[in-house]
């Protein structure tokens, strides 16, 4: 099957070397995983700077409008809209006390100079200029202008005060730019403060940056909402990468030892078997719980009548896990109810021929009282009988001892359910664990299985073959079969002859083995069955072809 071809990783990693290399892969794999997400780490955070750097510095590009804006309101209330010596007086003042604005001038309705605060305008070009090229801000009043067209970081602020007359501010915005980089990425980052989105009005560019490759640059922009003004930065993008990387050592560190942690405990989990749960899970896929037989005989005269079918765990490789290292567990864990269903069908599948030429021949099946009391066991016990197509009356169904019957009612109705429906029932170990005396008497079962722990000491230990004949005694009086379990000597078989036990079981006869051959024990007895009682078997078979 797909399962049981399953690749198994601890098959692989067995020797020293394969262990080394996955240990290597494993700390190799940690600490790049650790380098890539400490890189992912310190770009973002280095982008999240940049981009609030970027975003600060156009809102003091705009704060720096805001003042000259407000500057020129103001003069426009007090009503020093002329070129009088009061009003070039105050433009004076204010052009000195107010750091960025460098000068204000008062144009005509044809942009001409009229007057202006500083003497020099003429002499420096930021007069008389084209006006032509303006850009509007939100605010329908106020306009800017490259006023020198050399990036000098010279920008004009215009406001219409009315037809004839407008104010203009000579702002410098240069200084923004100046320093405004961490000095770990000075040398590699530019800035420009643009108009228009076109028109680079001031700029700080290291020597050399222009010269690299577009391609490895990442760009930040910061567009105001409210002049035509934005903040655009260019990067190294390789700079970003490399920069507060401070912590480096510690991460290469902390991932070389977490790595090497995470490698051993891999190591470990493989050296460890997989838990017995999921290889019994792994085992009832691949159906690795097949029936074995142990045949049940008539004391009297060794004929075998039926068997009883024992869960034995064959494994892929042909090893056979001893039912005590897996039985119990499955009854704790629940995986006893589908192996339980498992041996059931399969074993009456096998069974199946001898099942319909033998009328008499009995098999029985384990069940423990969990099972029994569930929703699911008649109706599951039902129909794999009709499906499998052999009679109910040959099914034997026994009661184990290992666990206690919750409800003693419920298991006294499910067992009388079971005899109606043509099952019988039998007590296995009576006389031990749960299934005392009084179970014998409540549950109403068919047969009675005398433990071993007594087979063992009958005809030597006198207690033991008093409760021998007491438990025969027991199922004469309520009308039920005896079957001793465990014979492994002639001397005990003789006892329990005279001890009128019904049937028995053990080694003596046959340890529980595959079908094939089960069925070949069963023919062997057959044929000595025969071959002792000659003339009996002649008119048995005489009267039956009369018949």
């Amino acid at each position: 099957s797909k399962v049981s071809g399953m690749f198994d990783m601890r098959k692989l990693f067995k020797s020293t070397w394969s262990r080394l290399v996955l240990l290597a892969a494993i700390t190799l794999a940690v600490t790049s995983v650790a380098r890539l997400v400490y890189s992912s780490m310190v770009w973002n955070n280095n982008v999240r700077q940049i981009t609030e750097l970027n975003l600060r510095t156009l809102h003091r590009a705009e704060a720096a409008v805001d003042y000259a804006v407000d500057t020129l309101a103001s003069l426009q209330l007090s009503g020093l809209v002329s070129c009088d010596a009061k009003a070039l007086e105050e433009i004076r003042r204010i052009s000195f006390l107010r750091g960025s604005i460098k000068d204000i001038q008062v144009l005509d309705a044809s942009h001409g100079l009229l007057c202006a605060g500083g003497q020099i305008s003429r002499q420096l070009g930021v007069a008389n200029f084209d006006f032509s090229e303006m850009y509007a801000a939100r605010d329908e009043n106020i306009f800017f202008h490259d006023i020198t067209r050399n990036n000098s970081g010279i920008l004009g602020v215009a406001r219409h005060i009315d037809a004839e007359t407008t104010f203009l501010a000579v702002l410098n915005l240069d200084s923004l730019l100046f320093g405004i980089f961490p000095e770990a990425v000075r040398n590699h980052a530019r800035a420009d403060l643009v108009m228009g989105g076109e028109v680079e009005v001031a700029s700080q560019i290291p020597d050399g940056v222009n010269d690299q490759d577009v391609a490895s640059f990442k760009e930040f922009r910061a567009v105001s909402d409210r002049y035509p003004l934005e903040v655009v930065f260019t990067l190294d993008a390789d700079i970003l990468r490399t920069w507060n990387r401070d912590a480096q050592r510690f991460v290469d560190d902390f991932s070389l030892v977490l790595g090497l942690l995470l490698g051993w405990m891999a190591l470990v989990k493989l050296a460890q078997p997989r838990s017995l749960y999921r290889r019994m899970k792994d085992a009832l896929r691949r159906r690795e719980f097949v029936p074995f037989m142990q045949p049940t005989f008539s004391v009297e005269g060794r004929r075998i009548i039926g068997c009883e079918v024992l869960a034995r765990w064959v494994q892929a490789d042909g090893t056979i896990v001893p039912p005590h290292k897996f039985i119990p567990f499955a009854e704790d864990n629940g995986l006893i109810v589908p192996m339980t269903r498992m041996i059931i069908r399969a074993a009456l599948e096998q069974l199946r021929e001898q099942m319909k030429a033998d009328k008499d021949f009995k098999v029985a099946f384990n069940v423990v009282p969990s099972d029994l009391l569930s929703d699911r066991f008649e109706k599951d016990l039902v129909q794999i009988v009709q499906e499998v197509g052999v009679a109910r009356r040959q099914i034997v169904i026994e009661i184990t001892e290992r666990q206690e019957f919750a409800d003693q009612e419920k298991a006294r109705s499910a067992i009388a359910r079971l005899r109606e429906l043509g099952f019988r029932v039998a007590l296995d170990d009576t006389g031990v664990g749960h299934n005392g005396l009084s179970n014998v008497h409540l549950l109403g079962a068919d047969i009675i299985k005398i433990d071993k722990i007594f087979v063992d000491r009958v005809g030597v230990d006198a207690s033991a073959t008093t409760i021998v004949q007491m438990l025969v005694r027991l199922a004469r009086e309520l009308g039920m079969r005896t079957v001793a379990e465990g014979i492994e000597t002639e001397e005990q078989l003789a006892h329990l002859v005279r001890c009128d036990v019904d049937e028995g079981q053990g080694y003596l006869i046959s340890r529980p083995v595959p079908v094939g051959e089960f069925l070949g024990v069963l023919a062997q007895n057959r044929n000595a069955d025969r071959s002792a009682r000659p003339e009996a078997d002649g008119a048995g078979e005489s009267e039956t072809v009369a018949a």
